[in-house]
Parts: structure tokens; sequence; C-alpha cells
């Protein structure tokens, strides 16, 4: 069976950096495993017109096409759904992701056959299975769609169990010459509850949160090193290693195993002392991505961040005393009054972060603030105009009581003023030699998380040269 599977582009404003889509990797992967040739399209690499996806469509002539969908790429998805199923009806398609689990019968109706609610591995595995051997796929946990016959049937999730491992994602399922480093993840979920975010697999499923053992993840990097040439490793996780001890356990053996290898993680300041941070630096780890969201206490408290101020600064302190630089998340407009607003401006300059990436906050399906807007002063105009749930620019499909389209274009102008005076340079022109960078909805670009030109990963040159992927 040849399974193709289509990440399409999102409508961000914003140029952004390019990451590798892990979620995809871990269904082709599974796939692969059980006797599939399935490749991975990431739109957003290869190319953002439609033209060069139905010729690599055409090339690769396909039983079954997944669409792994978020928020921003629905409409896309939408569309390209709608061509595809007018070119062949009767190609088998099936939708999946965070969106797709969300609002499952938007896909039905765009003409997909079936919708992965959920984690998908298992499920599509089960699906192309019994789509090989002419088999009702109906019973399928997981799955909601209709039958070739016409009946629809939606079944309830099988739940995933925690902390297992969803194994090492064969990376030979990317065009990874589009790429410039290596991505991995060290867990999947979050214990944390903040109602800005949509976690998929705590939320939305209550699926709990996955640590994976560090020998699993050393074996891991171990294959991205020797196989695919990686000096560099950005850890998507919400948070990463969540755990303390585990983390400190995690840095010994990263530094012992690759010595010289660089990597980024993204985690709660208040998780980060001068001993994590040390050995993070030790092991390799050149830059920490933190989520502050807000300066103001009140708001932090009115979001459930579970955190304060003074810890944040803590952690932030503790990386930059060992030399990692940080990169620090804002969220402008979260509800609060407007002098609170102000208080991140203030904050920003106390703490003096590397890198500071600001956002307007954008109430994505999935989280309170969409479920029940009114609550918290937000007004949606159209829930279901998801071009405009997109970091990045000013639309007006969603206000705020609490603060006018004219106050928050002050608040970010004001905001830029005191950061260029504070000897910040705007992502739109900075460099990879900038020290102190920032970006706001008012800017074009977002902030690359590496800087190095080019890629660092290494390609086989022939079929005989590829790597074999370890497994269980």
């Amino acid at each position: 069976m040849n399974v193709f599977l289509v990440v399409p582009r999102t409508l961000s404003p914003k140029q952004t950096y390019r990451e590798y889509p892990l979620g995809a990797g871990l269904i082709a992967t599974s796939l692969r495993r059980a006797g599939c040739h399935t490749i991975v399209y990431d739109q957003s690499a290869e190319g953002s017109d439609d033209e060069s996806l139905w010729a690599r469509l055409a090339e690769f002539q396909p039983d079954v096409v997944g669409f792994s969908v978020v928020t921003p790429s629905y409409p896309v998805a939408s569309q390209q759904i709608r061509q595809l199923r007018a070119q062949r009806p009767d190609l088998p398609m099936v939708a999946g992701g965070i969106h797709a689990s969300l609002f499952p019968d938007d896909f039905l109706a765009d003409g997909a056959d079936a919708v992965v609610v959920g984690d998908g591995c298992g499920p599509m595995t089960f699906l192309v299975d019994r789509i090989r051997r002419g088999l009702p796929w109906d019973t399928i946990p997981g799955l909601i769609g209709r039958t070739r016959e016409g009946r629809s049937f939606r079944n309830a999730p099988a739940r995933r169990l925690p902390n297992i491992d969803p194994g090492i994602i064969d990376r030979n399922v990317y065009n990874l010459s589009l790429y410039s480093h290596h991505s991995m993840l060290a867990s999947l979920g979050c214990p944390y509850r903040c109602t800005f975010c949509c976690n998929f697999s705590g939320r939305l499923l209550q699926q709990g949160v996955t640590i994976r053992s560090c020998d699993r993840l050393c074996e891991e990097i171990d294959y991205l090193v020797a196989c695919h040439g990686a000096k560099q490793i950005f850890f998507v996780d919400d948070i990463f290693l969540v755990q303390r001890t585990h983390a400190l356990e995690f840095c010994r053996k990263l530094a012992r195993r690759q010595p010289g290898l660089q990597w980024i993680a993204q985690m709660r300041a208040d998780a980060l002392d001068e001993e994590v941070a040390a050995e993070m630096a030790a092991a390799g780890c050149r830059r920490i991505y933190f989520g502050v969201e807000s300066g103001s206490e009140a708001v932090l408290r009115r979001v459930r961040k579970g955190t304060d101020r003074e810890s944040i600064r803590l952690g932030i302190e503790s990386a930059k005393k060992v030399g990692i630089r940080v990169k620090t998340g804002w969220v402008f407009g979260l509800p609060g009054t407007l002098d609170e607003q102000y208080e991140s401006v203030a904050f920003m300059r106390e703490l003096r972060p590397h890198e500071i990436s600001i956002h307007q906050l954008i109430p994505f399906p999935g989280t309170e603030y969409y479920a029940h807007p009114q609550r918290h002063g937000i007004r949606i105009r159209d829930p279901k105009d998801f071009a405009s749930f997109c970091y990045g620019g000013m639309g007006d499909n969603v206000s705020f009581d609490y603060l006018s389209r004219g106050q928050l274009i002050d608040l970010l102008e004001h905001t830029v003023d005191v950061l260029q005076s504070d000897g910040y340079t705007n992502s739109d022109v900075a460099t990879a030699e900038t020290p102190y960078v920032f970006s706001t909805p008012l800017n074009s670009l977002s902030m690359s998380v590496f800087h190095s030109p080019g890629p660092n990963v290494r390609h086989k040159t022939s079929a005989a040269a590829e790597p074999v992927v370890p497994t269980y």
C-alpha cells in the first residue's frame, strides 16, 4: 500500500521557520513498519502552491491519502480535500490532527471518508490494513466516518496509556533537504491547564503525560547523529523533561554520549534552577524558550499559569548565568485591564531576555476562550472563520471588551519604542549576530529557532545507504 500523508500549509501571514511535523512522522513510521510505502508531504516546506502537491500525488500514486490539520491550516486542507475528491472519487481519504478531532463533521462534508480523533498511529495502521484486505473499517476505535455503503459511524477513541513510548521516528519519511535541523520529542502532553492553551493530549482527551526514558532519548539522538549527521536538535515538547530528576539524568547521559551536540528546549521558567541550568549547558543546550505570557501577577493567576513573576525571574536568571540564550514568549490581550497589559512591558525590561516574541491572544478552538468567550470578555464574530485563527497580523474577527483594537496597537507600538530604546532589534532586520531581538504582530518575520546557515543534516545518496531505524 502506498500511503501519502499531507501536512497542509497554514495561513499565517508571517514567514516562519521550518520544523518537520513529528505527529505525521510518527504515523508514517508506524505505517512503514507495517509494510506500507509512506511519505510525508509538508507543504510549508515543499512549496505553498498546490501544483507541486498534485504533481507529487500523481507521481506517488497513493492507495490512501491522509491529511494532518491544525486550525490555521484547515481552510487550505478543506480546498485540497474537495479538489482531490473531485479528481479521485474512489481514493480513500482520512483526516487527523487537532482540528480534525475538534470538527470531524466539517471534514466529512469536505469529502473525507473518515476522521481520526486523537492519536492517529493505531487507527491509521488498522485502517490501511483493512483497506488493503478489502474489509470494513467502521469498528476501528477513534474513527468517525462513513462506510462505502454510505452508513455513518462514530467510534470512541482508544485511550492512550501514559508512559508508552511512541518510538523513534524514521526521518526518511521527510524530505530532509528542506530543513536546517532535526526535531525531537522528549515527552508528550502537559500537566498544566492554562486557559489560553489547547493542549491536545491533556485538555481534549485527558490522556496524561508520557515521559520518554533517558536511554530511549539518547538512542534516538545517536540515530540522528549517526544516520543523519545531526548537529543541532530542537525539542518541541510543551515542557521539556517535566521531572527535574529526569532532566538531570538525561543531561548527564547526553553529555557523555554526544559531546559537541547542540540543542534547544522549551520549558517553564519555574522548572529551571541553577543546577539544572548548569547540567543543560554542559550537555549542549544553547537556547531555551520560556512562555512567560504576562508580567502581571493578576493575569498569570487569571489564566491559571501556575507560576509567578519571582519564579519566572529566577528561572531566566539561572539560564543566563550559565550562558544559555533565553527566548521568551508573551501574549498581549489576555483578559485583564489596560494597566495590566502594560505591566508586561516593564517586566520585559526587568528580565532582559535575549529574545522577545509577542503575540496577540488567539482564542483557538479547544480552549476555554473559544468555548466560552463571553465569560472572559472576548468576542468572536464568526467562530468558523478559521482563516483568522493565525498568529501574526491584526485581523478583526476576534475582539476584546477590555482592550480595543486601537489600544492594542498603541500597546504594541509603545512596546516597540521601549525595546528599541533598550537595544533590541526587530526580527525583520535582525541577523544571526544580533544580540537582542524582538518580534510582534507588526513584524513580517518570526524569529528563527536556529541561526546556522543552510542544512546541517546528512542525506543518503542511494537506496543501499538507507539507515535502519531502531525499534523495540
